[in-house]
């Protein structure tokens, strides 16, 4: 092409930083280069100049407008300097920012990053995130949130073209991204997403030649239905009929057969009511108490749905004698605030979520995580499974990159498929970093720990699998507790 190697990463960077001071830059400024004349799709851009190009309308490279959910990075310069951060690897976010967890989980992603990068990230090279806000937000535009993490996603990987996203929370939403990125092979990573429709859904049987690109650090909710039914027949006996209102989607429906077929039988029946908007939800929430049943069930993958059934029930009269259970997505501070005129009911309260993490490795993260952001993870749902997440994305990475000579998403899901062998628990702390990335890089498999617990997936389904907690609200109605473990297997 007639330059050396060095020379074209030096005009590369050149470019950039000229690109990043303009005040006025917008998609009518094109760039030219001797050895790139034209362009035919945005990869092209981001081969020579590197993220934040797109293939314009004339066929030359320019400068993309940003968009507005995802101008949080970290570092925070990530995309106003690239020059800085030359050979990084940057991978996307999509989180709800309007609720707290979501915000904890952003964090716990930041955390990771910034502890990888403490350890000389891969081979020199440093890891940095593009935070994305899927929130319904009038101050970014008029999406409603699955479309937005379908557009923000679309940002990520056309035009940052990032190999990998962890994220979206909701498995609706995560199941709408993996369908808007996957032909473009980048790795979608939930750290929430639960419903059973997801296992299988982007392979119906995984190998090393052919992963899978949807992964999760949630187990699937064949397990909390099942735990749900178990809870209510030994701790209630007496509560052989149940109504179940469920929001209509992955989650709440896919929940909703799960815990009906493993509840229903020897005299036991489910009503189950499902919803699609909040006026057939509120509608939903009537019926459900007018047969007097002995608890009334509430599916959803919205926090502010749980806040509106507790505020609604608090109103109905008919709602006095039931028992109330909700799910993970009501476990927490964001329900106890949003419901505080509701607390009369917290005492009849329950609900299930995946099992609080313990032991050395969740005692470490935690510790760090408060000294980071003055939280307790434990308090926030799935944020240590967000950490998690993280973690493995880097620890496919390293594998890609060493083995595969670049870092995709197909790359990474192959090294995601070695953190589950047989043998010593490794866990997924800083320190063992260069340990387990050296090993991965290698090829050589290994067994990870993480904070949110054993990370042992099924090879064939790609599935973890964990524990089940029961909850109920504190006295004081200011914090979730645990009152009972099940083990669903």
């Amino acid at each position: 092409m007639g330059r050396s190697r060095a020379t074209d990463r030096g005009a590369r960077a050149s470019t950039l930083a000229a690109l990043a001071a303009a005040a006025a830059v917008v998609t009518s400024c094109t760039l030219t280069r001797e050895d790139v004349a034209s362009c035919t799709k945005n990869a092209d851009c981001r081969e020579a100049f590197g993220a934040g190009l797109v293939c314009g309308g004339a066929g030359l490279c320019e400068k993309a407008p940003p968009s507005p959910r995802c101008t949080t990075t970290f570092p925070p310069d990530l995309l106003t300097r690239p020059e800085s951060y030359e050979g990084v690897i940057t991978i996307g976010a999509l989180m709800d920012r309007s609720v707290e967890t979501q915000r904890g989980r952003e964090d716990a992603i930041r955390l990771a990053t910034t502890q990888v990068n403490e350890e000389r990230g891969l081979d020199g090279r440093p890891f940095g995130v593009v935070f994305c806000d899927v929130a319904e937000d009038a101050k970014y535009d008029s999406l409603k949130r699955t479309d937005a993490a379908v557009a923000s996603a679309r940002y990520l990987a056309d035009v940052l073209g990032v190999p990998a996203i962890v994220g979206p929370s909701a498995s609706g939403d995560a199941i709408a991204v993996f369908d808007a990125v996957k032909d473009q092979g980048v790795l979608v990573m939930s750290p929430a997403a639960s419903s059973p429709t997801l296992t299988g859904y982007d392979v119906k049987t995984a190998t090393d030649e052919a992963p899978g690109l949807l992964w999760r650090t949630a187990a699937p909710d064949t397990l909390q239905g099942a735990a749900i039914a178990r809870h209510l027949t030994t701790s209630f006996p007496t509560a052989v009929r149940v109504v179940v209102v469920n929001e209509k989607g992955p989650y709440g429906t896919s929940l909703t057969e799960v815990f009906t077929a493993a509840f229903q039988g020897d005299g036991r029946s489910v009503e189950a009511i499902a919803y699609e908007t909040a006026s057939q939800r509120d509608a939903a929430i009537v019926q459900a108490a007018a047969s007097s049943p002995a608890f009334v069930l509430f599916f959803s993958s919205q926090t502010p749905d749980a806040v509106a059934f507790l505020n609604a029930a608090t109103s109905l009269a008919s709602y006095d004698d039931i028992g109330l259970f909700l799910t993970d997505s009501a476990a927490n501070p964001d329900l106890l605030s949003g419901a505080a005129g509701a607390a009369a009911l917290f005492p009849r309260v329950i609900g299930s979520r995946p099992a609080v993490p313990q032991g050395p490795t969740f005692e470490l993260f935690k510790t760090s995580y408060n000294a980071a952001f003055k939280k307790d993870p434990g308090a926030l749902a799935f944020v240590p499974h967000a950490y998690d997440a993280t973690w493995l994305v880097f620890y496919g990475s390293a594998f890609a990159l060493r083995q595969e000579r670049s870092v995709t998403g197909i790359g990474i899901a192959r090294g995601l498929r070695k953190v589950s062998a047989p043998g010593e628990e490794i866990p997924v702390t800083p320190a063992n970093w260069a340990r387990i990335s050296g090993a991965l890089g290698a090829g050589t498999a290994v067994n990870v720990s993480g904070a949110s617990g054993n990370l042992d997936y099924d090879p064939a389904t790609e599935e973890t699998a964990g524990l089940i907690d029961v909850w109920k609200i504190a006295e004081d109605g200011k914090s979730i507790q645990s009152i009972d473990t099940i083990d669903p297997r």
